[in-house]
Formats: C-alpha cells, structure tokens, sequence
C-alpha cells in the first residue's frame, strides 16, 4: 500500500479526510488547523486502540500517515477528489516484459474481453502460455531459441528466467485450443541483457589480484555480510573453467 506524505497533500484532500473523520468547520479550517486537528484524531484513535497516552510527536509523522492510510476503508466511502480508480481491464490485449536483473524478467499482460469473447465463440475450452523468445546475436553466432510456459487463465504476470547473459529477449501470449492448435495474441518490446566482460575474460581476472580483489570486494556488505550474487557466482565458475581451481 502507498503511503502519501501528508505535508504533500492538497488543502482540498485534507478537508476531504477531515470531513470523513467527523471534523466540524473542516471546510472553514486552513491547512495547519486540519495538521493539527487531523493529528488530534490520530492520538485518540492510538489511545483507544492501546491504552496509552499520548504517542504522537513530529518525528513519527509516518506512523501517522500509515495508520491513517491502513484505515482508509473505515476512513474514506469514496475516492479522493480527482481520483479514479483503474478499470479492471482494458481496450487492448497487450503484454510487456520488465528487465530486473541480468537472471530475471518481469512480464505482465491484460486481454480485452473482446478478444476472450472471440476465444469462448470458437473453442470448447482453450488455455494460455507464454513463449520466451532468445533472439539471433548481432554477430549471429547465437541462433534464435524459445522456450515455452504455461500459465493459468487467470494470470496477469510471470517472473521469468532468463538463462543467458548478454541476450536479447522477448515474450509473448499464445492461447491452445483443444486440437492443440496456437494463435499468437500479443507480442511484448524486446530487451537486452548486461553480460559481464569478465565471463569472457576469465584469466585476465585471475592474474590480475588487484581487479580480483576490487570485483569481488561487493560480495561482503559493510557489516560483513555474504551477499548473494549469481553473475559473480557464474564469474567464478568460469574462472574454473578456463584457468583451474
């Protein structure tokens, strides 16, 4: 859930929460009397719920705007003035597909229900997947490659694997119908993957202690803590493949 700084917030949406809260005069209030006020109700609700005293201070203004927020279905019948919320589907059956990190993409989607109208008039019964595409390198040492998933209906996301650095990937929705026939439905933007120099310049690395020691220096957090990372883990691996261990 987003929590909002309450110093962003529009006169008119702090009159709006105020007025929601049971403040009287909201509408005749400035901001620093709604702070204020809004403050007020933030203490006697904190007090209710935990029997203490007064908690409130400047320093713990998040926990206010938290709490505030957490209640909002108490808070709010409606939604803030300006605010729409979004449709539960859209106009256009599209798919994009995220780069998180060298290993990992995010893809997402939405299909008009237009297009699963025209798939529930033609089939008896029918089902997603996903096709992960590895696209030719430029030097067109590396052919094209796909691979297959399958997902449910009712998906609208999927984290997916990517197994090579230094790739350009793409994704897209197909449906299977019965007789195991597939229609493409939507094909997402292509993106590329960071390859490390040094997993084609292993031994280099390995004579070199100086740019060794400097690589592999971010595995070890301040406080001396091992942290995970797959690239230098597969750094390694060439390392031993290629020079020896």
């Amino acid at each position: 859930m987003i929590t909002p700084n309450i110093e962003a917030l529009s006169l008119g949406e702090l009159r709006y929460i105020a007025h929601k809260q049971g403040i009287e005069d909201a509408d005749m209030m400035d901001r620093e009397d709604l702070l204020e006020a809004l403050e007020e109700v933030y203490e006697e609700s904190e007090d209710s719920l935990s029997g203490e005293g007064n908690s409130y201070s400047p320093s713990n203004q998040k926990r206010f705007m938290n709490t505030l927020v957490e209640h909002a279905v108490d808070i709010f019948t409606g939604a803030l003035p300006g605010v729409e919320p979004l449709p539960e589907g859209y106009s256009e059956t599209r798919i994009h597909l995220l780069l998180k990190n060298p290993y990992w993409a995010h893809a997402f989607w939405s299909i008009c229900p237009q297009d699963l109208h025209k798939l529930d008039q033609a089939f008896d019964s029918f089902s997603f997947f996903l096709r992960v595409t590895m696209h030719m390198s430029p030097d067109q040492r590396l052919p094209e490659e796909s691979y297959d998933i399958d997902i449910q209906i009712s998906d609208s996301s999927w984290n997916i694997n990517l197994p090579e650095r230094g790739r350009v990937y793409s994704v897209s929705l197909y449906y299977r119908d019965p007789e195991d026939g597939v229609g493409l439905l939507c094909q997402s933007d292509t993106v590329s993957t960071p390859k490390s120099y040094w997993l084609d310049h292993a031994p280099k690395l390995a004579e070199d202690d100086a740019r060794f020691s400097l690589l592999f220096s971010s595995l070890v957090s301040k406080g001396g803590v091992m942290v995970e990372n797959p690239l230098l883990r597969e750094v390694v691996e060439r390392i031993d493949e290629q020079v020896g261990g």
